[in-house]
């Protein structure tokens, strides 16, 4: 089975801008990408840093309306990376697909910094 057809949500190619660090990893610090393709069930982008399946991180986006059917503010999710393909462009990043597990929705600005 292709893996399109097991998607229960739809997805949409919205290149947002997002940041994220690994959760296991506290010293890490915050890294920036931008989405590929994003559902109201998970996120696709693309990083240099290596990441494993199973592995769990939180980012922070602002959801596009078109996905919540709501304008809202920015995000706080803790997710788990879902599957990883290795480099899938010329500049040695890899795809990271992530599971969206829960979220703090309409942080306060101070809060709210999104990757450019």
């Amino acid at each position: 089975m292709k893996q399109s057809e097991r998607r229960i949500t739809p997805r949409y190619n919205r290149k947002t801008a997002l940041s994220f660090h690994k959760l296991d990893a506290l010293s890490e610090r915050v890294q920036c990408a931008r989405a590929i393709n994003i559902s109201s069930r998970g996120i696709y982008f693309a990083t240099s840093v290596p990441m494993s399946v199973g592995e769990p991180i939180e980012i922070l986006l602002e959801m596009p309306k078109r996905i919540t059917g709501l304008v809202t503010g920015m995000r706080r999710f803790t997710a788990r990376v879902a599957h990883v393909e290795s480099v899938i462009s010329p500049d040695g990043h890899s795809g990271i697909g992530v599971q969206l597990l829960y979220y703090e929705h309409d942080l306060p600005l101070a809060e709210a910094s999104p990757a450019p």
